[in-house]
């Protein structure tokens, strides 16, 4: 039988036959048991367009993970690397140069881990370079 109405969580639950629910922290307990049903109640199927637009958001984060590690692989420095305006295999990075200071943005496709072109350490023209992120990236 509960003794002290305060400290069982009277007010929240009143069930004295579940012992659950008694002691020192039966409140908190039944706090966190509503939380978590009033939680669980958004929790049914999702639709077809909403499962679709979740899976297109999680390749896209792949995708973004697998050209942050390509990239990195080809910089003097990966660990001081700085993405930015990254959708898909292609974005901006920024890291530090052979002197210790960061160079600025430049745009960047990865392709693979092999193939991964940057706007100006990549050897080629900016117009080229302009083709493919044109053909890639737009």
């Amino acid at each position: 039988m509960i003794q002290n109405p305060a400290q069982a969580g009277f007010w929240c639950c009143h069930f004295d036959i579940l012992p659950i629910f008694q002691g020192e922290y039966a409140m908190k307990k039944c706090l966190f048991l509503a939380v978590l049903l009033i939680a669980s109640a958004g929790c049914g199927e999702q639709s077809p367009e909403r499962k679709a637009a979740s899976d297109a958001a999680m390749k896209e984060i792949r995708m973004q993970r697998m050209a942050r590690e390509f990239v990195s692989g080809v910089l003097k420095d990966p660990e001081s690397a700085e993405f930015q305006n990254q959708s898909g295999f292609c974005g901006e990075v920024n890291s530090k140069n052979s002197y210790g200071g960061y160079g600025g943005y430049q745009r960047f496709i990865a392709g693979s881990s092999d193939l991964v072109v940057l706007e100006r350490d990549s050897g080629i023209s900016r117009a080229e370079f302009s083709k493919l992120w044109n053909k890639f990236c737009r």
